[in-house]
């Protein structure tokens, strides 16, 4: 059975954001887009909007390195499913954090709407991203 495009489309949108292509970001991602960002650190929140949401993008790598190992994308007609292993190393002291998160989009026409990631560890990753700088 051949995987649902939306599946296809997440699976490319890590590839490319680890890739630092903006571009394909910028041409898969609504122009109302919705990131909510769970947690109690610097970069939790709500972005609205692309041009919010890209530069969340731009300041969360600044803070930490990401690197994501996508473990499963599955997708129906409502919402596509990412289960992923994460490894960010901070930029301003090099600690590193490894966990899983589960990322639910909802995606129509080949563009995400809104994006809930949630991680399995947040308190611990709430205590690596204290003090960051954004």
């Amino acid at each position: 059975m051949a995987e649902h495009p939306d599946a296809q489309l997440v699976r490319q949108g890590y590839d490319a954001f680890i890739a630092g292509d903006m571009e394909w970001l910028n041409e898969h991602f609504a122009e109302t887009i919705v990131w909510h960002v769970a947690g109690n650190n610097a970069l939790a929140g709500d972005y609205r909007g692309r041009e919010e949401v890209l530069a969340f993008f731009a300041r969360s790598v600044q803070a930490a390195t990401p690197n994501f190992d996508v473990h499963d994308v599955v997708a129906g007609e409502d919402h596509t499913v990412a289960l992923v292993n994460i490894h960010f190393t901070r930029t301003d002291n090099g600690r590193t954090f490894e966990g899983r998160t589960v990322q639910v989009l909802h995606i129509e026409n080949g563009k995400a709407l809104e994006s809930w990631t949630l991680a399995e560890d947040q308190a611990g990753l709430d205590a690596f991203l204290e003090g960051i700088k954004v």
